[in-house]
């Protein structure tokens, strides 16, 4: 159904350089993505994303968020949803080789299920 390795884990944040600086300069956590708006860091097996909260996402700042590749998102989500479960996102197009589906947890937290 879903992977049991958790893909990534993001951090949000307003101050994404100074959380940047802590994971790159002190700890030598490698950088594989950066861009204004986002660091995605490569640890073995999992991604750290840090993420900038500003705008429409400044209310996220504080937040951490995770994600699951799963094999079949509409299983999955129609497992969630007839689970009577909260779904923020239902199987939105990423790109032409991926979907997502985003669980919003009874504690207000977001999980993500990438897949096709």
């Amino acid at each position: 159904m879903i992977s049991t390795q958790i893909s990534y884990i993001a951090l949000w944040s307003k101050n994404l350089d100074a959380n940047r600086n802590i994971f790159a300069n002190l700890l030598g956590i490698p950088i594989v993505y950066e861009d204004e708006d986002v660091v995605v860091f490569q640890t073995q097996g999992t991604q750290l994303v840090l993420q900038r909260a500003r705008d429409a996402d400044a209310d996220l700042d504080g937040t951490i968020q995770f994600g699951f590749e799963v094999d079949d998102l509409d299983m999955v989500t129609q497992t969630l949803e007839q689970g009577g479960q909260t779904i923020s996102v239902n199987r939105e197009e990423l790109d032409h080789s991926q979907r997502v589906t985003v669980l919003r947890l009874p504690s207000g937290q977001s999980v993500e299920f990438i897949g096709r």
